[in-house]
C-alpha cells in the first residue's frame, strides 16, 4: 500500500520530535533525494546534499556537532498533494565552540512516488543581521 502525503509527513514529524531521524531518512527518502540549505555551512562544499547517503551524513554531522537542549517541531502543514512544511525551533550548544544558540527554520518537503524527493530549509536571520 502506497503511503499518503499525510502518512509521510506525520512519520517525518514524529521522528524529528524524538530525534530518531536516521531510520526515518532510510525509510522515507528517495535514493536520489536532495536536501537544500539556505547556504553552505561549516565543512560543507555545497548547500545542496545529493542523495540519501549525503542526507544521512548531514544528520550524523548535526548529531555529532550539537547538543540539543530544547526542540520544538510544529506541523506538518500540508500543501496540495505533493508537499508539506514543518517549523523547527532548536536551542543547542556547538560541542566544539561551546556556543549556545537558538535557531528557527522552516523545512519544505516535496514528495514524489511516495517518497521525500527534496527538502528545502528557510531560516530567520539574527536580529543583528537584519
Amino acid at each position: 500500500m502506497a503511503r499518503t502525503l499525510s502518512d509521510i509527513a506525520q512519520r517525518l514529524v514524529a521522528a524529528c520530535r524524538t530525534g530518531d531521524t536516521q531510520p526515518m531518512v532510510q525509510e522515507l527518502y528517495a535514493e536520489n533525494a536532495e536536501s537544500v540549505e539556505p547556504f553552505a555551512g561549516p565543512g560543507m562544499d555545497s548547500r545542496i546534499a545529493h542523495g540519501r547517503e549525503a542526507i544521512l551524513g548531514k544528520h550524523e554531522w548535526w548529531e555529532q556537532t550539537f547538543e540539543v537542549h530544547d526542540l520544538s517541531v510544529e506541523g506538518p502543514f500540508l500543501h496540495g498533494e505533493d508537499r508539506f512544511a514543518v517549523i523547527f525551533e532548536v536551542e543547542a550548544t556547538n560541542r566544539q565552540t561551546g556556543e549556545r544558540s537558538r535557531m528557527k527554520e522552516v523545512g519544505v518537503y516535496y514528495v514524489q512516488d511516495g517518497q521525500v524527493a527534496r527538502e528545502e530549509f528557510f531560516f530567520t536571520p539574527d536580529q543583528d543581521d537584519a
